[in-house]
């Protein structure tokens, strides 16, 4: 079991480095107590990818040396995020014979995960994640937790994530570049899911969407399982843009309007509402109707909007989300965000952060906002995987060839270990 467990999230307007203690309540309850965090300004990456490597593994340090001061210790290792455009979905299955006097074991799962793995791959994309969807036994389907079952044959139903190669090796050189180990990358919409989504909304189905500054993340859960994923070439700073056209301002000066005037309802902004900034060619500044920044807001949120609801449509989720969409990232923090959604779209639209009965202490206010989710949600992941391996190892000590009955004993046990996800 890991004593520490570090995250780093490598975004497009920023970059979170955050480190937290493992610890037991005695009862096999896992938890994190949060020592340090570290935050950095962004260079040298567009889009979520790195496209500068000297720029962002120098921000990447700022970020990770400011953390590293807060917790008083370095960081040895961290899950890291990995988003961008190049990322790639696809479903497979896979197969694994099953020895029907021990029931299926958690190798058994292995082997077919490793089976749904074996894909054929363009030259330069690698595989990320293969993560279970349901599982088959002897024919029957929809099997959440095979482990125990008796049967002769188990298949699982598998999503498997792709990256390009190239752009995997910028951003794990950005992070080795400062002696840290990659203990796992994670896609980061997964890692956003364990920190804003209810237990009951991923039973139910929900799409999640987050919206950072250069893409944003959609990801679809349904009975527990992740069933689609897709990286939409939008994001926070094409609103900024937007104004910025608008104004015909600096972009930097786009940004502090949007964050200190922007709100997707203009219909709510006074009339005569003013608002004054720098703009090209003129030594003073100008007024501008605020209503009209919001108007210019409304427009391409609408638009965004749209393009989730297109994209879930031609995957064939549209209408298996009774849960909706939960926002999160830092470009769903812009008010109206969720009454907007819900108008256009008629269906159930909130803003998801971090949850306060998550199960790590010392979060600040700062960090349970919605543009931290993902940097927190990379913690928890890491405390599931180190729950998951601490089960393998325990699996491993007491030999293959387990009884059924010891089987269900380990899989209650793994359950009272594993945090709860509400």
């Amino acid at each position: 079991m890991q004593e520490f467990i570090s995250a780093i999230d490598i975004g497009t307007t920023k970059i979170c480095v955050l480190t937290a203690q493992v610890s037991h309540d005695g009862l096999g309850k896992l938890s994190l107590r949060l020592l340090g965090a570290g935050v950095a300004p962004s260079r040298g990456i567009r889009r979520g990818v790195v496209v500068d490597v000297p720029e962002a593994t120098a921000a990447v340090g700022e970020a990770i040396e400011k953390c590293e001061q807060e917790a008083g210790r370095q960081i040895l290792s961290a899950y890291v995020g990995i988003a961008g455009s190049h990322i790639g979905t696809r479903n497979s299955r896979g197969v694994s014979p099953v020895d029907r006097r021990s029931g299926v074991t958690s190798a058994d799962m292995q082997r077919a995960l490793e089976g749904a793995r074996a894909v054929a791959l363009p030259e330069n994309q690698e595989v990320i994640h293969t993560i279970a969807r349901s599982w088959t036994v002897d024919g029957e389907t929809e099997v959440q937790q095979p482990v125990g079952m008796s049967a002769y044959r188990l298949e699982v139903d598998a999503h498997i994530v792709t990256g390009s190669s190239t752009a995997i090796n910028n951003l794990v050189q950005c992070v080795a570049a400062h002696g840290i180990d990659i203990d796992e990358l994670v896609l980061e919409p997964l890692a956003a899911n364990e920190a804003v989504l209810r237990a009951e909304e991923r039973r139910m189905g929900v799409a999640v969407v987050d919206m950072g500054g250069g893409t944003s993340d959609l990801a679809v859960f349904i009975d527990n399982g992740l069933c689609h994923t897709v990286i939409l070439d939008m994001g926070g700073n094409h609103l900024t843009n937007d104004v910025a056209v608008a104004l015909r301002c600096p972009f930097e000066t786009a940004e502090e309007i949007k964050l200190r005037y922007g709100t997707l309802l203009p219909e709510r902004v006074a009339p005569d509402e003013t608002v004054w900034a720098n703009v090209f060619g003129e030594k003073s500044e100008r007024s501008f109707s605020r209503r009209f920044i919001c108007d210019v807001l409304e427009a391409r949120a609408l638009e965004m909007l749209e393009i989730v609801a297109d994209r879930l449509t031609a995957s064939g989720f549209i209408d298996r989300l009774p849960a909706g969409i939960v926002l999160t990232g830092g470009c769903s923090q812009l008010p109206g965000f969720a009454e907007l959604g819900r108008s256009a779209l008629s269906m159930p639209v909130r803003v998801g952060a971090a949850q306060h009965s998550l199960p790590i202490a010392g979060l600040t206010r700062n960090l349970l906002s919605p543009g931290y989710a993902t940097s927190v949600g990379l913690l928890l992941w890491g405390l599931h995987e180190d729950a998951r391996a601490v089960h393998r190892r325990f699996e491993a000590d007491h030999g293959g060839g387990v009884s059924q009955k010891w089987m269900g004993a380990a899989a209650k046990w793994l359950k009272n270990l594993l945090p709860d996800r509400d």
